[in-house]
């Protein structure tokens, strides 16, 4: 009986509307909770993130057709190098902010209706680590 009674208050508490006895409809406030992230802000960060992204593959790619800096050869205007440093730096945040953004993404889609702006925040400074890195502020 006290489980019945458990998954009857589950069931109440996670719809917006229900019906109560004798079909009186009862109102649950948080289902019309609006959520300030809206698709718009997740898309900016999307872009944000695909651009830090495009740069740090050029970097990378660089690194691996061998144009790597050494102790004698440092990056100059006439030496074009990547550092090993700094690409594991970059392929760790990239990491980072990927998985960020997977979580930002199934929270919006899977809770319309609660306020995503803290795991927005958290994604935000992840990307802008990554983006950060390649700017030389690692």
């Amino acid at each position: 009986m006290k489980k019945i009674l458990i998954i009857l208050g589950l069931s109440f508490s996670l719809a917006g509307c229900v019906n109560g006895p004798n079909g009186t409809k009862i109102f649950l406030p948080t289902a019309s909770v609006a959520n300030p992230v809206t698709p718009m802000s997740l898309y900016d960060l999307k872009a944000t993130y695909a651009i830090a992204q495009a740069g740090a593959d050029i970097y990378v790619q660089r690194y691996r057709d061998g144009f790597r800096c050494t102790k004698t050869k440092l990056e100059s205007v006439t030496n074009i190098c990547s550092r090993r440093s700094i690409v594991m730096k970059m392929q760790d945040a990239d990491r980072k902010a990927g998985i960020a953004l997977g979580h930002v993404e199934i929270f919006v889609r899977d809770n319309p209706t609660i306020d995503a702006s803290a795991i927005l925040a958290a994604a935000q400074s992840a990307v802008t680590a990554f983006y950060q890195i390649q700017q030389g502020n690692p």
